[in-house]
């Protein structure tokens, strides 16, 4: 079951890497939430990845 914010961040994501604070300011929603959801995106859709550099996880989407 996909969650309430999903489809309107997968929209968000692109080549370029963005931080899931960054998306919480565009959605309106806090970061924590951002955060859950973009790691439930990277879990199940193949061309979601992200990478964690110390607390900073960096999301980005292939094939854009």
């Amino acid at each position: 079951m996909p969650g309430r914010y999903e489809d309107v961040i997968y929209g968000i994501l692109s080549r370029e890497p963005v931080t899931a604070n960054e998306v919480a300011k565009r959605v309106g929603v806090t970061n924590k939430t951002a955060l859950k959801t973009l790691m439930q995106l990277a879990l199940t859709r193949k061309d979601v990845h992200y990478k964690a550099s110390g607390r900073i996880h960096i999301f980005w989407r292939e094939g854009v």
